[in-house]
């Protein structure tokens, strides 16, 4: 019945097709789609091939294959071949043979494996880039080291190398045995229009949903908030993704809270990754090679984190030539320097280094402030990322690299106050000397030993030694001392605390290439987690200078567990229109006596629907044993991490993904995703009020909750040699439940219901580059009352003043986080002036201007009540007004 359907369909469609030639002639490439859809074939071939031309031949008689093959490419002079379910398309050429179909039964044949490293002219290796045989059609990318193997039938083939801003390699084989090549490939920044048809970065061909990639460049052109090229600020125009706060580097996905992301550095994880409360993320974007992010179907590899994984990846050095540059901009200076040490170019480093400067310029303004005053104030305040990196290539198949990160930032105020304010009759002088200091330090340093080494050509490994550290420390001083001098009363409060984070882990990582049509990756990873949340001192000291009472205490917080990870995953190719990515991370939790053990399965299919079509399907699972313990959405020193307990369970959540791609066009790429999330055990304090949540028995002031977060999300992609064009829309709910806290489900406070980005790049002309990103979303929500009520006068109440008396009012909340702020947007605007100096140095001039049209958005609710307190009245002040800055770069 099958074989009589198919030609039967394919019959209908071309008679259609002949009906309504007279009106429109379709080409042979549309003629391709009908055949392809309905044989259940691939095509693969140039993209120069002339393919665009009119189909004018009648139909066959008989509607086999191979004579519709004839009848579409022996007319333009194209000549084919058959393998399985592909294709093969080649320029016909005088000695080419008479086509013919393969045979359907084949000797058995020979196969042997390519591999080797895609790297750039100095060095670099090339993370996704693209190896195509052109002959057979099979293709894979390289690892997040550059390496790739492709198992390929004995015989001739033609191997391109393909990599985005990069001129493709070519290399032709004859494979008798298994050979290791490597390729360089040559930037070139002038393409024209490039159609692609073996990219295996497509949205298309993998099978990953919600996975985006960035690189450095891309970062770190146009808009640059306050000069400053930000890796966060990027990713939270990716639909699904909620910024949280104005002007914060939060990061919300898929509902979750900002403490479920990993950020990985080098392979180690980043427990602090902004700097200046948030204003800033800690990834200097000069030495960024490439970031992958992950919001949906995590692979298996990846374990910690519930919501996303951000995987970003440093630049190897140069290993040719030396280089670099530095950047001045409103707020800091950026420098960095890479290139190659010794004479074999063997090893390389890079070197980078972002600094603030407020520091350099408050210490100068205050002292010319407090010259002459008896009040001093003094502010000061920096931070600094510094990234180095040293690599080694010992052989084809060795290669060492050493990774360092220290970031830091570092917050004072003093207050010195000196009052006189009177003089008795003996002359003697009364006054008040009131000191106030306040000082906060918090950072991360990062070491990362990383050896790859090639076991065959299709056995690739690579093994980690990690070390982490982060830390947190926070001071206060009130110092005061008055009354008559010689005999003035002090009193003295000081309070302190420190919160540090050692991690320090191993982990060996196998990729494993059978063939063309598996890609196994495995691996096992070991932490030592070290958790010391609070070490507190307090000391209050009241008297005279010659006798004083002092009350100190203190208290400490120290957790140790270890963590055992193991993962493996395949990504299958079943058939030309079916692949599928199926794992599994096992994971092992030791803590306080007690081990938990937790099994998240992950998968991921793709259906081929066409050659511009693609369906996704993918469910992953996720545990987290870790939790940040905070009470606000700023990123504060005063938050710090903790691990799960024995009175606690590990946060857990699920999350299934589906989503159609679609590339009509080279230029266009469209997608729709939609997800559901569900989250358990997620930790809230239950009743703690201030800035600084107690560490001592914290597991016993949490609330445990759950979640769920569900949407659908839409994005579209117009790129052309000068014109990038990107929109990217989220439509979403993001739920919670707290039985301690209300009897229901209530909105988060970032469940913004609608958000829209819209970017462009422009390259006017090689030396002007504009950028424009329009955002635009619901509100953020606050918990507001939503009536007075009266409390009753009771004997002996609080409700007295002599013998007036005044009503007492309570508020009552309807229910959490009810209302939503007024909607939220703002235009950006970023140039960039490139010029060539005399000495063959790059020149930049960047200008950025945030918030263009000045549109202050609110950023709370302020309430007030009427004089005579029947009614509240609300207000939602918004602060950000429009904010210019400039940066001047050098690279040389």
């Amino acid at each position: 019945m099958k074989t009589l359907i198919r030609p039967l369909l394919l019959t209908l469609v071309l008679l259609g097709t002949t009906l309504t030639m007279a009106a429109k002639t379709r080409t042979v490439r549309q003629m391709m789609d009908i055949v392809a859809r309905e044989q259940g074939v691939s095509f693969v071939y140039d993209a120069s091939l002339p393919l665009d031309v009119p189909f004018n031949q009648a139909a066959p008689k008989k509607h086999k294959l191979d004579q519709w093959l004839d009848a579409l490419f022996q007319p333009i002079g194209i000549t084919w071949t058959r393998q399985g379910h592909y294709v093969m398309l080649h320029r016909k050429t005088p000695a080419d043979p008479k086509p013919k179909t393969e045979p359907q039964t084949r000797r058995a044949v020979t196969r042997y494996t390519l591999s080797g490293f895609v790297r750039d002219s100095v060095g670099e290796s090339l993370i996704r880039a693209t190896i195509y045989d052109a002959t057979s059609g099979a293709a894979t990318t390289t690892n997040a080291y550059g390496f790739f193997s492709l198992t390929l039938d004995e015989g001739d083939h033609d191997i391109k190398a393909s990599y985005l801003g990069y001129a493709d390699s070519h290399f032709r084989l004859r494979l008798q045995a298994d050979v290791s090549h490597d390729f360089a490939l040559q930037p070139n920044a002038t393409l024209g229009q490039v159609t692609v048809t073996a990219d295996r970065n497509s949205t298309l061909l993998n099978e990953q949903t919600g996975h985006r990639q960035l690189r450095g460049s891309d970062i770190g052109r146009g808009f640059a908030l306050l000069s400053s090229p930000d890796l966060v600020k990027a990713l939270q125009l990716t639909s699904g993704v909620a910024p949280g706060v104005e002007l914060m580097s939060g990061l919300y996905v898929h509902g979750g809270g900002n403490d479920e992301n990993l950020f990985l550095l080098d392979g180690t994880p980043l427990y602090q990754v902004n700097h200046t409360l948030g204003l800033f993320s800690a990834f200097n974007t000069d030495i960024v090679k490439r970031v992958d992010f992950y919001k949906s179907g995590f692979p298996a590899r990846y374990a910690g984190r519930l919501s996303s994984v951000t995987d970003v990846r440093t630049k190897d050095g140069d290993h040719t030539h030396t280089h670099g540059g530095y950047s001045i901009g409103t707020l800091d200076g950026r420098f960095w320097l890479e290139g190659p040490i010794g004479q074999n170019h063997r090893t390389s480093y890079v070197f980078g280094l972002r600094r603030s400067w407020l520091d350099l310029l408050s210490t100068p303004i205050f002292a010319l402030v407090n010259k002459g005053n008896d009040d001093k104030v003094s502010l000061g305040y920096l931070f600094y990322d510094m990234n180095a990196k040293l690599s080694h290539i010992f052989s084809n198949r060795s290669r060492l690299s050493l990774s360092l990160y220290s970031g830091r930032d570092r917050f004072s105020t003093k207050d010195d106050s000196y009052f006189e304010y009177s003089t008795d009759a003996n002359g003697n002088i009364w006054s008040d000397h009131d000191i106030t200091r306040m000082n906060m330090r918090w950072g991360n340093r990062n070491v990362a030993l990383n050896w790859n080494y090639v076991f065959s050509p299709k056995l690739f490994a690579n093994f980690n030694a990690t070390f982490t550290q982060n830390y947190s420390r926070y001071n206060y001083i009130d110092d005061d001392s008055y009354g008559k001098k010689g005999e003035e009363k002090v009193s003295y409060l000081s309070h302190g605390y420190r919160s540090m984070i050692y991690d320090t882990g191993a982990d060996a990582q196998f990729d494993y290439r059978p063939s063309s049509r598996h890609h196994i990756r495995f691996g096992t990873a070991y932490t030592w987690h070290v958790f010391r949340p609070q070490t507190q001192a307090q000391r209050s000291v009241v008297g005279t200078a010659e006798k004083t009472d002092t009350i100190s205490t203190s208290g400490s917080n120290r957790n140790v567990s270890h963590e055992l990870n193991l993962f493996a995953e395949d990504s299958w190719r079943l058939a030309p229109q079916w692949s599928l990515n199926a794992g599994f991370n096992a994971s092992l939790f030791n803590t306080d006596a007690k081990t938990f053990m937790r099994f998240d399965p992950r998968l991921a299919m793709r259906w081929q629907m066409s050659r511009t079509l693609a369906a996704k399907l993918s469910y992953t699972m996720m545990t987290q044993y870790v939790h940040r313990i905070t009470n606000s959405f700023l990123d504060l020193p005063t938050d710090y991490w903790v691990s799960t307990t024995a009175k606690l369970e590990p946060m857990r959540a699920w999350q299934l993904t589906a989503g159609l791609y679609a590339e009509p066009s080279s230029r266009l790429s469209l997608s729709v995703e939609a997800y559901y999330k569900q989250t358990s055990h997620m930790l809230q304090y239950a009743s703690w009020a201030g800035i600084e949540p107690p560490a001592d028995h914290w597991d016993e002031n949490v609330m445990d909750g759950r979640g769920k977060a569900y949407g659908i999300e839409a994005d579209i992609h117009y790129h052309t040699t000068r014109l990038d064009l990107a929109a990217a829309y989220t439509l979403s709910w993001n739920k919670r439940h707290y039985d301690e806290w209300y009897d229901g489900w209530f909105a988060d406070k970032f469940d913004n219901r609608h958000k829209l980005n819209i970017t462009m790049q422009w390259a006017v002309t090689k030396k002007i580059n504009l950028t424009a990103a329009f955002t635009m979303r619901s509100g953020n929500r606050m918990t507001v009352p939503t009536q007075i009520a009266p409390m009753p006068d009771t004997p002996g109440g609080s409700n007295k003043y002599g013998n007036y008396s005044y009503d007492v009012n309570t508020y009552i909340y309807e229910r959490p986080n009810n209302v939503s702020l007024p909607m939220y947007h703002r235009l950006d605007l970023g140039a960039d002036f490139h010029h060539t100096t005399k000495h063959g140095h790059e020149r930049i001039w960047n200008v950025s201007i945030y918030n263009a049209y000045c549109h202050l958005n609110a950023m709370y609710v302020e309430l007030k009540q009427d004089w005579n307190g029947s009614a509240l009245r609300a207000k939602a002040p918004g602060f950000i007004p429009i904010l210019p800055s400039v940066s001047y770069t050098i690279k040389f």
